[in-house]
Order: C-alpha cells, then sequence, then structure tokens
C-alpha cells in the first residue's frame, strides 16, 4: 500500500511540477521577453520520465502530463497526447542507442525532444487532424529547441529530489547494476 502511495505521490509531483513549468513559459515569460519564443520548460520534465521509467510508465505519464497540459494550449488534446507519447517513446529509443550518465546528455535529450515534439505535432496535424497546420514556425521551433538545454541542468535536480522523497529507484540499466 505505501508503495504504490509513493508511486502516486511521484506521479503528482511531476504533474505539479509541469504544470508550474507550463504557466511560467506561457505567462512569465511572455511578460519578461515578450513573444520571443519561450524554452518549453515542461518538455525537460517528459524527459525525465521517458529516460528513468519504464516504457510502460512513460506512456501512461505522458498521457497524463498530456492531459495536464490541455488547459495551458490551444492544441487539441487528441493532438498532444499523440505528439507527448511520440516524444517519450522516442527518447526511449534513443537512449537504448546512445546513453551516458551526465547532464550534458539530459540537456542534449531535452532539446532534442522539444524540436521533435514540435515535428511530431506538424506531422499528426496533418494525419489525423481536420485543419492541419500549414505554416510551421521553423525559426520559432529551433530557438526554443536552444533555449530549452539551458533550463534542463536547473531541473534535474529537482527531479531528482522527487525521485528521492518518493523513494523511487533507478532501473538496473541507468545505475549499471546486474539483477539477478
Amino acid at each position: 500500500m505505501k508503495a504504490k502511495a509513493l508511486l502516486i505521490a511521484n506521479v503528482f509531483l511531476f504533474l505539479v511540477a509541469t504544470l508550474l513549468l507550463a504557466a511560467g513559459q506561457t505567462s512569465f515569460w511572455l511578460q519578461v521577453f515578450g513573444y520571443f519564443p519561450p524554452p518549453a520548460l515542461w518538455i525537460p520534465a517528459l524527459v525525465y520520465i521517458a529516460l528513468f521509467r519504464s516504457t510502460m510508465s512513460a506512456v501512461i505519464v505522458s498521457h497524463l502530463i498530456a492531459i495536464a497540459l490541455a488547459t495551458a494550449t490551444s492544441m487539441p488534446e487528441g493532438l498532444m497526447m499523440i505528439s507527448c507519447l511520440a516524444v517519450a517513446l522516442s527518447v526511449q529509443i534513443f537512449k537504448t542507442r546512445f546513453y551516458w550518465t551526465a547532464t550534458t546528455y539530459f540537456m542534449l535529450v531535452s532539446g532534442l525532444a522539444t524540436l521533435v515534439f514540435h515535428i511530431y505535432q506538424f506531422a499528426a496535424s496533418w494525419i489525423i487532424s481536420d485543419h492541419p497546420l500549414t505554416s510551421p514556425a521553423l525559426s520559432s521551433w529551433i530557438i526554443q529547441a536552444l533555449l530549452t538545454p539551458l533550463f534542463a541542468p536547473l531541473l534535474f535536480p529537482v527531479f531528482r529530489w522527487f525521485d528521492q522523497i518518493t523513494h523511487r529507484t533507478e532501473p538496473p540499466e541507468i545505475t549499471g547494476a546486474y539483477t539477478v
């Protein structure tokens, strides 16, 4: 029973962090920097989940993140769910090919995930939407993908702390431990 409560608390902490980061991205950034493209501050939370959780956990939490972000975007929920899921699964595939234990890896993956998120959103809008995106903001996408990794090292210790207070252990492939 305690393990389930800790798991729910961990997911809840990540959802609250995602909502706070999205709020900072959509409101605070606009007040300070105007219409300059903001970093996707919520993407590192999705990346962290995809890197340090099983595939099933990543799928479930990516859907919960998409539902939580529905209030912060005008993107249809289905499109957001597909894009978040595709990013989470892409990060897990990338992790199986290339992985190193450093904050620079988290920064790299956060930047790539930001760019890939927009590409998946664009592709999914053409496949499932009645009104697809016709003029992608490529320069904004690139600027956002370059700015997001700058904030990722600040968020990484916070996410590690969430795992620490909820007694979440890393999977064996991350720690390099052998399982018997």
